[in-house]
């Protein structure tokens, strides 16, 4: 086991120069982040926005937990000389495969444990945002996307855990034993953890990309749509850090017994990780904080996006209603009326805004006109209306502010 302390040689942490302090406060500092962008999100919608709280918040308050898990190993880590510490080399040429001592044992412990919650935390993150997309975007085409992609993070996230749990089986001491344990009796994890980075970034790629083809439909100047995009777009600095990782944890596996720097290469992956992790966590509530800064440009954009899409898929209910149940003549008179409606609201997107006076008139009657349609609408569909419908007037209000 381990080797007499008088012959014993150490590697020095290899990536970056990573120290028990860099450590604690990376641990430390990250989750307080994720914990003051959620508590943002949950207080800007239940006492600014006014909006009901979703699918999409629940599971970011999840991967938050997760994310808070993940900082307090890093803090134990480093509080309790595991992580960021020399690694014992043992005697000899190969003595490193015998090599063991307690910083490096606490360190292996902490590093499976770690990546157990990290694919949890990922993996709810990833949802949080598909699920965002879903409270804004509308249609059958849309709606197939996301839930295929939440499908396959369930399937991403489910795979990667239970293959870091049984990486050895239900042998679990060989994953905190010698290194020779760790190769008879665990199968070679690093093809499986570059897998797992690869395809943490090209998820992230394809998740920001969801809204953009349904933005660039949208009836707004290029610029403004432009603009609409950068808001779904803000977490492309989550990409950013993820190949940050992916480039390091490559050029660590090329060659990962060069210098046999165990706790050093372990240390430099969990560091990536925290830093993507509470990056994502700040990214993803991003869009949904605004609020709380005034009708800054980002939120005015979100409420615009989600008015026009509510007023489509509520125009198409009421029309459909009517026409089963009035005659030629009010289906004409009824298009005249939404034409008019479709011509103020271009008028307003580009800029030429009515006195404040005609503007509170016409996000009454519009609405007002439309909960008469619910008469019309069978009893099943009446909650999705009226929902709908006092959305779009908090959405048309704020919007004439």
């Amino acid at each position: 086991m381990a080797s007499n302390s008088t012959t014993q040689k150490f590697s020095t942490t290899s990536e970056g120069n990573i120290t028990p302090a860099n450590t604690i406060t990376v641990g430390a500092v990250l989750p307080i982040l994720g914990m003051i962008a959620v508590t943002a999100r949950f207080y800007g919608k239940k006492n600014v926005s006014v909006v009901f709280l979703g699918a999409d918040d629940w599971l970011i308050l999840v991967s938050l937990i997760f994310t808070i898990g993940m900082g307090v190993m890093m803090i134990v880590g480093g509080a309790m000389h595991g992580l960021a510490q020399p690694t014992s080399q043992g005697t000899g040429p190969k003595g490193f495969l015998s090599a063991t001592d307690n910083a490096l044992i606490l360190t292996e412990k902490i590093f499976w444990s770690f990546d157990l919650l990290q694919c949890l935390g990922f993996g709810t993150a990833k949802l949080s945002v598909i699920f965002f997309y879903r409270r804004i975007f509308r249609g059958t085409i849309f709606d197939i996307i996301s839930i295929g992609m939440a499908v396959i993070i369930c399937i991403w996230t489910a795979g990667f855990f239970f293959a870091i749990l049984f990486r050895c089986g239900i042998q679990f001491w060989a994953l905190w034993a010698p290194l020779k344990y760790l190769l008879a009796n665990c199968y070679a994890s690093t093809p499986m953890f570059q897998a797992f980075c690869i395809s943490d970034v090209i998820t992230d790629v394809i998740i920001l990309a969801i809204p953009i083809y349904w933005t660039m439909q949208l009836r707004m100047t290029l610029g403004r749509r432009i603009a609409v995009c950068g808001v779904f777009l803000l977490g492309g600095v989550v990409i950013g850090a993820g190949i940050a990782r992916l480039v390091i944890f490559i050029r660590q596996t090329n060659n990962p017994y060069l210098n046999a720097d165990g706790i050093g290469h372990l240390t430099t992956e969990i560091w990536w990780s925290m830093i993507e992790m509470g990056i994502s966590i700040v990214a993803a509530c991003l869009p949904t904080i605004r609020p709380l800064f005034g009708n800054s440009f980002p939120e005015q954009a979100i409420n615009s996006i989600r008015s026009i899409f509510s007023l489509h898929s509520l125009t198409s209910i009421s029309s459909s209603a009517r026409r089963r149940a009035a005659g030629p003549g009010d289906d004409i008179n009824e298009r005249t009326k939404y034409t008019q409606f479709s011509e103020d609201q271009a008028s307003m997107e580009q800029g030429h805004r009515k006195p404040s006076g005609e503007s509170g008139k016409m996000s009454r009657k519009i609405p007002l006109r439309d909960l008469e349609a619910q008469k019309n609408v069978p009893n099943a569909n009446k909650i999705l209306v009226s929902s709908r419908i006092e959305q779009d007037i908090k959405t048309i209000g704020d919007g004439q502010d």
